[in-house]
């Protein structure tokens, strides 16, 4: 902990600025890439073609070996330009940073805002906690699709959860503390923090990090993806792959070889391997993530605690992570074909049970740490 400390006390005012925006890169990984958006043969977005709708003779499927690499997709925006989250107030008596729980729990929200389609629509929606003292974390995401989701009034958002935010962007004067009561009231949990992410900044962050290894139980095969404009078709054997940051991108945001629960799944599995790769480069790379988070990340989290999330995150004990998404069926209340609303009291029971207990009487941070 004292050579992060002594390390942030010889960044520049500028860089201490930003370095808050590097971590939170660390920790989301590439939780901002829950939207299906694929490249058209004619180089234009459009939602992922169907079997029927692709252009003839265009349909060239193909299949990578582990290690093997893709065709770079071509440049795609990333959030609003105009979007700027403001900080949520913190309670009385409660730490910036850990709230009154003594765990740092973050929600992850990944944005499809592009020009076609403007707004920030979150197809992705995790919540991460660490617990400081002992390394447990927990993770769980809610499908974008779900509707009649609980509000902290005692009604209910009758549209599809992935634009709530966007409604509360609109209609509150602080959206971002708008969206975390609404997911703090919903689960009885504490909101720490709120991120939003591009998946541009996703793509560069682990550019930058060298790529992820990510290992699967099962095949995976999206016969409906456009890798770039004469490729479709995209998929990974079972067994450890290495990732380089256009076949992540790909893993994340394919959903047609399984469905959207597969896909917040094959998410969650990379958060986890982009940490995993930053802890282990250690405070070092965060320098050169500082440009992409000041580009594509948008956070209340404190900038002035970045030593300290960054030393959290680095505690994180990945690899007994407990992890879900809230999916049909044991987690949903079926409403029609293909529709379907949170099963809050089963899906609470799992945040009860799994989420990271705090220590009996551990402090954070550590005693004798020198304040950074």
């Amino acid at each position: 902990m004292s050579n992060l400390r002594a390390t942030w006390q010889a960044m520049r005012p500028m860089a201490r600025a930003l370095a808050i925006g590097g971590i939170v890169v660390a920790v989301v990984a590439v939780a901002g890439l829950g939207f299906a958006v694929t490249r058209s043969p004619s180089g234009d977005q459009q939602e992922v073609l169907t079997a029927d709708e692709s252009p003839d003779g265009a349909e060239t499927p193909m299949v990578l070996a582990s290690g093997e690499t893709a065709p770079p997709l071509a440049p795609e925006p990333t959030l609003a330009p105009s979007l700027d989250p403001i900080p949520s107030p913190t309670p009385a008596g409660a730490d910036e940073l850990l709230g009154s729980d003594g765990r740092l729990t973050v929600l992850l929200l990944g944005s499809d805002f592009r020009p076609a389609h403007p707004g920030n629509r979150t197809d992705a929606i995790m919540v991460v906690s660490v617990e400081p003292a002992s390394g447990r974390t927990a993770a769980f995401s809610i499908p974008r699709d779900y509707e009649n989701f609980p509000l902290p009034n005692g009604k209910k958002y009758g549209a599809k959860i992935n634009s709530l935010y966007q409604h509360l962007l609109s209609t509150t004067k602080n959206g971002n503390a708008a969206m975390k009561r609404v997911i703090a009231d919903a689960f009885d949990i504490e909101i720490d923090g709120l991120v939003l992410i591009g998946f541009d900044g996703v793509r560069r962050m682990i550019r930058e990090i060298g790529g992820v290894t990510v290992n699967l139980e099962n095949s995976y095969y999206d016969s409906h993806y456009w890798v770039n404009n004469h490729t479709q078709g995209w998929g990974l054997s079972a067994g450890k792959h290495h990732l380089n940051a256009e076949n992540a991108l790909i893993f994340a945001r394919s959903r047609k070889g399984d469905s959207d629960y597969g896909r917040a799944r094959r998410q969650q599995q990379l958060v986890m391997a982009a940490v995993s790769k930053v802890k282990a480069k250690g405070l070092t790379i965060l320098p050169d993530l500082l440009q992409i988070a000041k580009e594509t990340i948008r956070t209340d989290l404190p900038r002035a605690r970045a030593a300290e999330i960054f030393d959290i995150v680095s505690r994180a004990n990945l690899a007994k992570a407990k992890r879900v998404v809230f999916s049909p069926t044991k987690y949903t209340n079926t409403l029609g074909t293909w529709r379907y609303e949170l099963d809050l009291p089963a899906a609470k029971r799992w945040v009860a049970s799994n989420f990271p207990p705090v220590t009996d009487g551990a402090t954070w941070p550590p005693a004798g740490s020198p304040a950074p």
